[in-house]
């Protein structure tokens, strides 16, 4: 073999620059390793995690928004039973908003002892509808958000409404609001909502599937029309979007804020109109819709003044 070959810094150099993440953790979870690609996709460098327990800096939740740990935790699972395994988990990222990844776990040994675990993972593929370059200039694409401008978004509705006279089926509606940022903002500018909404789109799209439409709405507000048309489903996918935006955060001034958000939704039928299924929608989560909505009056706290 070329001498090349047995410099470990090669290997180390692969490692590094490989398109996918990777990290290595030791027997505490702590994180000893992280390479480019795990900065790319989660937003951290590798000094703002190296040495950090993972559970902390990395949070990691199921698609129902539960905070995976213990035997629900790939990760710890491994280091248990020197199984690898792999995973559909939502992550923080940096900038705050939820990101599904696929994650993978193998164990590190020494002789016949498990003394770490490296993880690799990819960010999920894209679930959003593409747009056609130019989209933006010529209106389609809200400049804000990155999703379909409130104009495509009520075309794409009356267009999907007809479509149902002729195939008399149904699909699943739902209108997110995003909360407590008429408040937030006259506290702290008006460019402060700004973020809310960018973290928020970033969120609603990566717990879509492909197939689903997510449009800007009113203000606060999104549309989003479900290839389902199955009750059960629909109120599924209303419960986790407010889920994965209730675990969402937006960094501003040096301090964090969570997202508050109502999710309605309703199934759509031939015959229905606009106006009329706004109406009928009925909330993903009701016991927490007081405080969704604002009622309690309370504005989003920071993290430092919720501890």
């Amino acid at each position: 073999m070329s001498p090349f070959f047995e410099d470990p810094a090669i290997y180390r150099s692969v490692l590094e620059n490989l398109p996918i993440g990777i990290y290595v953790l030791d027997r505490e979870q702590r994180v000893r390793f992280w390479n480019r690609g795990a900065e790319q996709i989660t937003g951290y460098f590798a000094h703002e995690v190296i040495g950090h327990v993972c559970s902390e800096s990395l949070p990691h939740c199921d698609p129902q928004g539960r905070v995976l740990s213990g035997d629900r935790c790939s990760i710890t699972t491994t280091f248990h039973d020197g199984r690898a395994l792999q995973n559909h988990v939502f992550t923080l990222h940096k900038h705050g908003h939820r990101l599904g990844v696929k994650v993978r776990t193998l164990p590190i040994h020494n002789d016949a002892l498990i003394v770490g675990v490296a993880v690799a993972f990819e960010e999920a593929a894209e679930d959003s509808v593409v747009e056609p370059p130019g989209a933006l200039i010529y209106g389609c694409l809200d400049p804000l958000t990155g999703v379909p401008s409130q104009r495509l978004t009520r075309a794409m509705w009356a267009e999907s409404l007809a479509a149902l006279e002729d195939a008399h089926g149904g699909f699943g509606l739902l209108r997110i609001r995003i909360t407590g940022l008429d408040e937030f903002s006259a506290r702290y500018g008006a460019n402060s909502i700004a973020a809310f909404l960018r973290t928020s789109a970033q969120t609603i799209r990566h717990s879509l599937s492909i197939e689903d439409f997510l449009g800007r709405w009113g203000k606060n507000e999104f549309l989003a029309m479900l290839q389902s048309s199955s009750p059960v489903k629909v109120a599924a996918m209303a419960e986790h979007i407010w889920s994965q935006l209730s675990q969402s955060e937006v960094a501003w001034w040096g301090d964090r804020f969570p997202v508050r958000a109502a999710v309605d939704h309703v199934i759509a039928h031939s015959g229905d109109q606009l106006e009329s299924l706004l109406t009928q929608m009925k909330p993903s989560h009701p016991v927490e819709l007081a405080k969704a909505t604002g009622a309690t009056g309370a504005l989003p706290q920071s993290a430092s003044s919720r501890g």
